[in-house]
């Protein structure tokens, strides 16, 4: 199976366990993104995303759908998020086409301004993130044939080494989710529970 099946598969094994034991979170889920969301982020980053995030991206846009976004005064807009969107472990949200694009320039800002070249990279996609620091998970879009590696980001540390693929990661959230543990993985160690029907990761 190659690692683009393996994404869908394993998403979809989320998605149904959430449907049937989660539901306040399945219903966070956005629509599939679009062709033309899909060409946007590609246009506004300036190459094309990995076929794994693309896949993700068309089942589900983001765990985001019942964040509210209100106007300033003034100009500009305020997210408020729901913690229903909080569907991936170290309660993390997925990011939709827009959000990825909104938290790549602004890290991409940052680390102009911090003149660190180190603290982010044009090639680091944003895809998972806490609602109340920079603390997530980075797809490093290497090439169409790679696997995707993962790296984690935090507010206080450089960005590191996660996971070697995008699919590997998946299929352990799903194995974890199935199972309740999933021993061998990075998730041997991460532990949810369902409150209101919602997932609720300790």
């Amino acid at each position: 199976m190659s690692q683009v099946d393996e994404v869908a598969s394993a998403w979809e094994r989320i998605v149904s366990w959430l449907r049937k034991h989660a539901p306040a979170s399945a219903e966070a889920l956005r629509a599939g993104a679009t062709d033309a969301e899909i060409a946007r982020l590609n246009e506004r980053l300036g190459f094309e995303i990995p076929d794994v995030l693309e896949v993700w991206l068309r089942l589900n846009n983001g765990s985001t759908a019942k964040d509210i976004t209100e106007p300033l005064p003034g100009g500009g807009r305020r997210i408020n998020p729901h913690i229903d969107s909080l569907v991936l472990p170290g309660n993390y949200a997925f990011r939709s086409c827009e959000e990825i694009w909104n938290k790549y320039r602004f890290y991409l800002r940052s680390a102009e301004e911090l003149g660190d070249d180190e603290y982010w990279k044009p090639s680091w996609i944003p895809v998972a993130e806490a609602f109340d620091s920079p603390d997530g998970l980075i797809v490093i879009a290497q090439n169409s044939a790679g696997g995707a590696p993962l790296l984690r980001f935090s507010e206080y540390y450089h960005s590191s080494p996660y996971l070697p693929s995008l699919s590997g990661y998946l299929v352990s959230v799903a194995d974890l989710l199935e199972h309740g543990e999933a021993p061998g993985t990075a998730m041997e160690r991460q532990r949810f529970d369902v409150a209101d029907g919602r997932l609720d990761w300790k």
